[in-house]
């Protein structure tokens, strides 16, 4: 998949997750008595975020050339970038005002972080059979 693809369907999967479990966690809050109020801006902050979070992604494109240390040292350091923008975003718009909204936002971010990681592969591995299909294809025909 090339970056301009790869940065779309990151941005795409992480906005969409992050609206999905915002939508879960509304619906929970809802029945334990608490209602989310949602600003007119948060949902267009969501999305800023989702593009922001796809574009480290650059950091990890050519990972299969590297030793493991290295790959999981960068997953790590990607990660944790990842955490520090999302959890300023997450101030800055007023997504969490207490260390409660702080630790929901932590949990939400982790659970999408595995998500975008296990998507991103299957996608990949998508992209990979389509490919070998029609080389198969090709070879067949001469």
């Amino acid at each position: 998949m090339n970056a301009a693809k790869k940065l779309f369907v990151q941005s795409m999967i992480i906005s969409t997750s992050i609206l999905f479990l915002n939508g879960i966690n509304a619906v929970i809050q809802h029945f334990a008595g608490n209602d989310i109020v949602l600003q007119w801006y948060h949902p267009i902050s969501i999305v800023l975020t989702g593009v922001l979070c796809a574009l480290p992604t650059l950091l990890l494109l050519d990972w299969e050339q590297w030793d493991r240390k290295a790959l999981w040292g960068r997953v790590a350091l990607h990660c944790l970038a990842l955490y520090a923008a999302v959890a300023g975003a997450g101030w800055l718009f007023k997504w969490y005002t207490d260390a409660e909204g702080l630790i929901s936002v932590s949990v939400i971010f982790f659970v999408i972080y595995a998500f975008v990681w296990l998507s991103s592969h299957w996608l990949d591995k998508q992209d990979e059979k389509k490919i070998n299909h029609a080389l198969d294809a090709i070879r067949d025909e001469e």
